[in-house]
């Protein structure tokens, strides 16, 4: 886990482009986030177990926050194409990946009712409440960049995981977590939405832009190192 990864090798997306950029930028934080004790413990299978179900809990009312910063990025798409892109991933969500997590905590012994009953910790709150503030007060690039640390991290944190000959995979009780975002179909949807931020960041004059997109970058990291930690207060 301490090899120095150049994620560039691995997607050559992050070689050039705004997500790349943003993510060398800030390397310090970048590694402290995919690098975290958290992510050291799933690799190994040290974590203790009821850290990963509070953080599973917290991972179910994020991905409601994070359908409803789909719902505003609807709103502030400039094309019917894009409109159509951001409502896929709310969809998504909705109608898919919240009844697979579910399904998922039910492995855990978290039932659908506790998900239900539970409140957001500290760490979320800050976090998706930052995401929602960016995304009314900005524009759609200024969502998807602080979303990106999310989409890209948990790649990133997939693919060290599965790759690395350290990670524990006979027993590990985790593996099915490393497998889920190491995988293919994952990848995919990172390298699409990497595309994406790409392609608006000519549109939107991200150049001229940049150091206000980096603060938000930056700060959407820390908060999500920040989020490792939920687990701890869920």
């Amino acid at each position: 886990m301490d090899d120095e990864w150049q994620a560039e090798r691995d997607w050559p997306l992050l070689a050039t482009g705004l997500a790349g950029r943003l993510r060398r930028d800030c390397m310090a934080q970048w590694l402290g986030f995919v690098r975290h004790p958290f992510v050291r413990g799933i690799a190994d299978g040290t974590l203790p177990p009821e850290a990963f179900r509070n953080f599973l809990i917290q991972d179910y009312l994020y991905l409601i926050q994070y359908a409803r910063a789909c719902a505003l990025a609807v709103y502030k798409a400039d094309t019917v194409a894009g409109m159509r892109h951001a409502a896929g991933l709310m969809s998504g969500i909705l109608d898919t990946e919240l009844a697979m997590h579910v399904g998922y905590c039910r492995t855990w012994g978290i039932e659908e009712a506790a998900l239900e009953q539970a409140e957001e910790s500290l760490e979320l709150l800050a976090y998706s409440r930052f995401i929602l503030d960016r995304a009314q007060a900005g524009d759609l690039l200024d969502l998807l960049v602080t979303m990106a640390p999310c989409l890209i991290g948990y790649a990133e944190v997939g693919a060290r995981l599965h790759a690395s000959p350290l990670t524990r995979r006979e027993g590990n009780p985790y593996w099915s977590w490393i497998a889920l975002y190491g995988g293919e179909e994952y990848t995919q949807l990172v390298e699409d939405g990497i595309r994406q931020l790409d392609a608006l960041a000519t549109r939107y004059g991200a150049q001229a832009r940049y150091p206000t997109l980096l603060r938000a970058f930056a700060t959407a990291v820390r908060l999500e190192t920040a989020f490792w930690g939920t687990g701890r207060s869920a």
